[in-house]
């Protein structure tokens, strides 16, 4: 690694721990996710509410279902009551038709959430909906119970915007209004509205099923007030007080239980940018030090082509050795092949039927062909030849390769 480099990553690494000393010393922000899960500490988790439930209810009688409702309540010796706490709790058809089976049997269903199932609200002639005044953009819920001796002189009131569901439309020879809501302007604590209705009671057959439209009433952020933390308790004063509490975990926003290592590291703050520092580490090691080093390749050089020194070499011995008949017949044999391989004839018959077919398919004169191979015959006759003969013979040679050549373009 060259200076310059070194100098570029030094930069890259102060900048990158200056990033993340800075992000690590900022405050946490506040986590307004509903999450609504027994472990969540954050503010829309219900952390308080089930640690301190055993101060109103006597722990023997809680049991926590971790299933679905449909497939808990397929035990038929289950009774009691059932506790739903979530920002919705939406059971399709058919499992509300199997909690409803079940209330009338005589037990009791708790549902504190915003969206409840149609089929138990038309089961039970009630109807809810969203207070969506945008006159006033800050509306914070104040809630009371009808019940004056449940209510404190002081408003139980969650100090944070959220949406408000309340019974629009309820069965008022069947229903019990159990709690109301006001809301209130956070900067005059004005209230901006008449009573809504956000907590009911209705009989269903030998059963009963309380509903609540303000599930927030049981999360951290409501409960850590003193004040607040009484209401909550008192909405469980009209659970029956006595029969098994089974706490529904499944309708949760959040799971109860953290199941991947990376959850948990990027849930914790410090845990985060030591992940990050450790990632952006290896990092900069890949770029600048993990690379693969490369030896440079060699040059080869091809391997030279020695046909032509080898063949001039040989020449050169032939005509060292003045052995020109040796010479002539290895012209000879190099020209047969030649007619051979190109022409695709025979070469042991030197007839006048050879001579034709070798013209009519080169495109040389049938003379100029048989002078060629006459004179072959004549030199393969001779003991000895002399120089001329075989610069003769090259010439025919030559010649005819020329010639055929020349048919061939034109």
């Amino acid at each position: 690694m060259t200076t310059r480099y070194k100098i570029l990553a030094g930069i890259l690494i102060l900048s990158i721990a200056l990033l993340i000393a800075a992000e690590a010393s900022k405050p946490e922000e506040i986590n307004w996710f509903p999450a609504y899960g027994k472990l969540d500490k954050i503010p829309f988790g219900t952390y308080v509410f089930y640690d301190q439930l055993n101060t109103v209810i006597d722990e023997e009688r809680i049991q926590e279902v971790n299933v679905p409702p449909f497939e808990f309540l397929l035990d038929s010796t289950v009774s009691g009551t059932y506790f739903f706490v979530n920002s919705s709790v939406y059971n399709d058809e058919a499992e509300s038709n199997k909690l409803l089976n079940w209330v009338a049997k005589g037990n009791t269903l708790f549902i504190a959430a915003n969206a409840v199932s149609e089929t138990i609200l038309d089961t039970l002639n009630l109807n809810t909906s969203y207070y969506n005044e945008t006159s006033t953009l800050e509306k914070r819920p104040v809630v009371y119970l009808s019940n004056p001796k449940l209510n404190s002189k002081t408003a139980y009131r969650l100090n944070k915007d959220v949406n408000t569901v309340f019974f629009d439309e309820i069965d008022t020879l069947q229903t019990t209004v159990l709690g109301v809501f006001h809301l209130a302007n956070s900067t005059r604590n004005k209230l901006l509205l008449k009573p809504k209705i956000n907590f009911i009671k209705t009989p269903y057959k030998e059963g009963t099923i309380i509903i609540n439209t303000f599930p927030e009433a049981y999360t951290n952020v409501f409960m850590l007030d003193s004040i607040n933390a009484e209401y909550t308790a008192n909405t469980l004063a009209y659970l029956p007080a006595n029969g098994t509490i089974y706490l529904d975990q499944h309708y949760k926003n959040s799971k109860a239980v953290a199941v991947s290592p990376l959850f948990i590291i990027l849930n914790n703050k410090y845990l985060k940018w030591s992940w990050y520092t450790l990632l952006i580490t290896a990092l900069i090691w890949v770029y600048f030090e993990g690379k693969r080093k490369q030896r440079s390749i060699p040059v080869i050089k091809p391997l030279p082509n020695k046909t032509l020194d080898y063949t001039r070499t040989i020449a050169g011995m032939y005509l060292d050795k003045k052995d020109n008949r040796q010479i002539a017949m290895h012209q000879i044999n190099h020209f047969m092949e030649y007619i051979r391989s190109t022409f695709i004839l025979a070469t042991d018959k030197k007839d006048l039927a050879f001579i034709e077919n070798l013209a009519a398919k080169s495109n040389v004169s049938v003379v100029e062909i048989k002078n060629t191979i006459d004179y072959i015959i004549s030199l393969k006759q001779k003991a000895e030849i002399t120089e001329d003969e075989l610069i003769q013979l090259n010439t025919y040679i030559e010649n005819f390769k020329k010639h055929h050549q020349d048919g061939r373009i034109n």
